[in-house]
């Protein structure tokens, strides 16, 4: 019995001694280690962590945090995009903002649609890009509008429009594009539910959620998922929960009708 006591005493000093010397290593009160800012470069206290265009967590200085931050993920913002919004390098790399480069992405858009999720319409669709101003989108507060569809007759022929925001992230704009158009595909296929906001932009929405899914990015779905205003989060959270394990357009097309019997109306959507 005191051979164990022995010992256990002498294991007892051993764990303070080398306690004392981490607490020697370490003062209280002292600066955290330097890291690398994942903006500046610079060896320096990480002050926060924020999520980057890859939705990674990196670490921010300070002075880095004090910077107004990128529109599309949490990095801190030195770039102003032919939209007048605010990006950090990351997302300024590879903006769509030229007409033509617009229309090619919008095909491969479609032809994803098409391909993935059976969704696809006859109609014959033109691309516009621009400023917010240009393309009467809205900006007011936490609601900021990024594309919209317009369906219009044009003595007596319809023409159908989609116009997105130029100087987008190229995956911002994928998605925003295929928004869009699940806006034509339910124009041409389910008219009768254009009139109805929640289900019109909680599809559309969907849609994009959906797309972002099968292109990898997450920051997209994350997005979409967050969104708390009523007509598109609240539209959005309401429409997934109503397809279940549904995947393709078809699917999609029976469990709408089956909430929302036929009508005869038909209105645009943003």
């Amino acid at each position: 019995m005191t051979k164990y006591l022995t010992l256990l005493l002498l294991a007892s000093i051993a764990v303070f001694t080398f306690s004392a010397g981490l607490s020697a290593q370490v003062p209280a009160g002292m600066p955290a280690p330097a890291v690398k800012c994942a903006h500046c470069g610079k060896m320096k206290p990480s002050a926060a962590r924020a999520e980057n265009a890859a939705g990674q967590s990196v670490d921010l200085c300070f002075d880095c945090c004090k910077l107004p931050r990128c529109e599309y993920c949490q990095m801190p913002s030195d770039v102003e995009s032919p939209g007048g919004d605010r990006l950090c390098r990351e997302c300024a790399k590879d903006m769509v903002k030229d007409k033509a480069e617009a229309e090619k992405v919008m095909k491969d858009v479609r032809q994803v649609l098409s391909s993935k999720f059976k969704m696809t319409s006859k109609h014959k669709i033109t691309y516009e890009i621009g400023t917010r101003k240009d393309l009467n989108l809205e900006a007011d507060g936490d609601h900021k509008e990024l594309g919209w569809f317009d369906p219009k007759t044009i003595r007596d022929k319809p023409h159908y429009t989609v116009r997105i925001l130029t100087g987008l992230p190229r995956d911002v704009f994928r998605c925003v594009g295929a928004h869009e158009l699940a806006h034509d595909w339910m124009d041409e296929t389910l008219p009768h539910l254009m009139d109805k906001p929640e289900i019109r932009e909680g599809f559309a929405e969907f849609v994009a959620w959906s797309f972002a899914g099968v292109e990898g990015s997450k920051r997209m779905m994350k997005y979409t998922e967050n969104r708390t205003d009523e007509v598109y989060g609240g539209g959005f959270r309401k429409v997934r929960k109503m397809m279940g394990n549904a995947k393709t357009a078809p699917e999609w097309k029976a469990i709408l009708l089956k909430e929302f019997p036929l009508k005869q109306t038909k209105k645009g959507g943003k």
